[in-house]
Formats: C-alpha cells, sequence, structure tokens
C-alpha cells in the first residue's frame, strides 16, 4: 500500500526497555526518511512519549486509532503510530527489561508480519529485542529471522548483513559455538548461496553475482589437517550451486577472504557461522550496517546491534543503523514496486 507513490515502513519498536524508541524517534527526525517513505510505527504509545519528552527534537507523531484512515493520517506529515500495547511505566523502565515487554515486542512483530502479508505495509524495519526476554514471555524463537518465517511461512529464511562495502551471509545463525560444525550440511550451504544469489539479483539488481563462500577451519582446513568440513560439506555445496548457475567461489580461508571482499572483489561473503560474518561487518560498518532477512514474502530489514540496556534511556544511542534500515527497507520497497507487471 503506498501512500502520495511512497511506500509505508511498518516499524517495529522492539523492546521497550531497550533502545528502539529512542533510536526509531532519532531516525525520523531526519527529512530523507520522510522524503522516501510514510513511517508507521508499532509499538506503545505511552512508551514513545515518556521517549520523546527526553529528547530535545523530538519528531510529530500522529496517533492511528481505530476506524480513522490511514492515508489521511499521512497527508498530515509526521509519523503515524499504531498502538499495540500500553505498558506501564514500570513495565517498560529504560534498561529493565520485563516479561510485560517481551509480550509487546512479540505483538509488534506479530502484526507487521500480518501488516506485509496483507500489502497494508510495503516493507518491515525492525528496532532491537532481547532473545531472552522473548523466550522468558513464552515465544522460544532465537530471534526475529525464526520467528518471521514462521509467521510467514517460509521454510528457509536467512539473514544478510550489509554495509556500504560489505555483504554478508552466515549459513547458521544463533546458535553456540559447539554446535556449529555439526550444524552444517550440503544443503543448508546450498540454499544459503540460492538465497544469496536470488536476491543479489531481484532486489540490488546484479545480473551476475560473485559470491564467496568462507572456510570453516583454519586455513581451509589444509587438506584435511585441520578439519574435513570444507572436502565432505562446503566444496560439494559449491560445487552443487555452480552446476545450477551460480557464480560461488571457494571455499577460502577466512583470514584472507574479506581483505578482498571489502575491495570489491565479490557481491557478497556466505560465512559458515554468525561470528565469522558479523566480526568483519562490524570492524568496517559499526555505525549504519543493516540486516536484511531473505526468503519471506515481504522486504524486512533491522538493525545490526542488539537493545544496548546499558545505554538505555540515556539519550546515547546512535541512530544511525535504524535509519539505513528504514531508508533500505523504503528503497526495495520502490524497486520491488516497479518490478510488479502492471
Amino acid at each position: 500500500m503506498t501512500i502520495g507513490h511512497k511506500p509505508i515502513v511498518a516499524i517495529t519498536m522492539g523492546d521497550p526497555a531497550g533502545i528502539g524508541p529512542e533510536v526509531i524517534l532519532k531516525a525520523l527526525i531526519d527529512p530523507a526518511v520522510h522524503r522516501t517513505c510514510n513511517p508507521l510505527i508499532l509499538g506503545d504509545w505511552g512508551v514513545l512519549q515518556r521517549t520523546e519528552r527526553r529528547q530535545k527534537k523530538p519528531p510529530t507523531l500522529i496517533r492511528w486509532d481505530h476506524g480513522q484512515s490511514l492515508a489521511s493520517l499521512f497527508r498530515r506529515g509526521g509519523s503515524v503510530v499504531c498502538p499495540l500495547s500500553t505498558l506501564k511505566s514500570t513495565e517498560s523502565r529504560p534498561a529493565f527489561p520485563s516479561k510485560a515487554g517481551g509480550h509487546a515486542a512479540y505483538g509488534y512483530i506479530r502484526v507487521a508480519a500480518k501488516l506485509a502479508l496483507s500489502k497494508v505495509a510495503d516493507a518491515i524495519a525492525t528496532a532491537p529485542i532481547s532473545k531472552s526476554i522473548l523466550i522468558n514471555a513464552g515465544y522460544n524463537y532465537p530471534g526475529h529471522t525464526e520467528l518471521l518465517a514462521e509467521l510467514s511461512r517460509t521454510p528457509e529464511c536467512r539473514m544478510m548483513l550489509i554495509g556500504k562495502r560489505l555483504r554478508v551471509v552466515p549459513v547458521t545463525g544463533h546458535i553456540s559455538f559447539t554446535q556449529v560444525a555439526r550444524s552444517l550440511t550440503r544443503d543448508g550451504i546450498r540454499v544459503t548461496l540460492e538465497l544469496t544469489h536470488r536476491n543479489l539479483r531481484s532486489l540490488f539488481g546484479i545480473g551476475k553475482p560473485r559470491i564467496a563462500v568462507a572456510a570453516l577451519n583454519p586455513h581451509g582446513g589444509e587438506e584435511g589437517i585441520f578439519g574435513d568440513e570444507e572436502k565432505k560439506i562446503i566444496a560439494p555445496a559449491v560445487e552443487a550451486a555452480r552446476r545450477s548457475g551460480i557464480q560461488a567461489l571457494g571455499p577460502f580461508p577466512a583470514d584472507s577472504l574479506f581483505h578482498h571482499a571489502v575491495r570489491g572483489d565479490y557481491d557478497a561473503v556466505v560465512c559458515m557461522y554468525h561470528d565469522q560474518a558479523l566480526i568483519p561487518l562490524k570492524l568496517h560498518h559499526f555505525f549504519g550496517g543493516v540486516a536484511l532477512t531473505l526468503g519471506p514474502p515481504f522486504i524486512r530489514t533491522s538493525v545490526d546491534h542488539g537493545t544496548a540496556y546499558d545505554i538505555a534511556g540515556k539519550g546515547k544511542a546512535d541512530e544511525s543503523s535504524m535509519k539505513e534500515a528504514i531508508l533500505l527497507a523504503a528503497a526495495l520497497a520502490r524497486r520491488t514496486r516497479r518490478r510488479r507487471p502492471e
């Protein structure tokens, strides 16, 4: 659903006790956001009002109540808020997460998925949640990706982390390091390569994506001396992807691969585990990095950081990742809309 030729981006507030409310309001001050999209915040009106009072230059917020026309609200300017919870100040105190906040955060994500699937929203941009608080509230998901996969009935999802000089996609997600090697499969790597290839073409307009694949073990296993996952799992998956027309290269030793990737030799790097992907991404793009979910039938971007309870409510949070997530969601929504047949 577009209003005034601008896509609607549903922005979930994340954990109410984290920095989500703050970085959203700070991001919405930038005129670039309003030039590119109609922001629709899914969150808590009271929490946003309390956060707004702590800011020197808060954005204009407009409450969307039942029965009101969404289009007419956006024509008034400002950012529209869909109030989905009414948390007490004790349940949403910055830096003090609560089970009620976990319930609320789940609800924001669930409604965002419904709005995107029903085409009311053109894209989703999410503020950070706490996995432990979400699970403590009764929702056993290790993160947004797995939850959105279930809500959209998508069998396979992956996360692409994006900066101006680097794109990375981990095969395995939020699991312990001791589980990584036994969780790697040829099919899992192949699916990751297929999703990466497809989205680089469809969303980023790269005709023939060059995808590098990182090895798991030091020196790429050194002919099996330091591990045989490269020979038994990774290399066969890469070869299978190549046979299907994907320009997959590797596996390459991870200690040197990212130098070449940042230099522009590859369009994305498929990594074997979370930190193998996130460490180089955050080294180069600690501020302003964005996550993009690959797989669901809608666009979803996110910040590439957590709830940062240690600085929540102190006005110190950097909003650049939130802003970039909203801008990327809007840009991809416009690109997707242009490709749709009339």
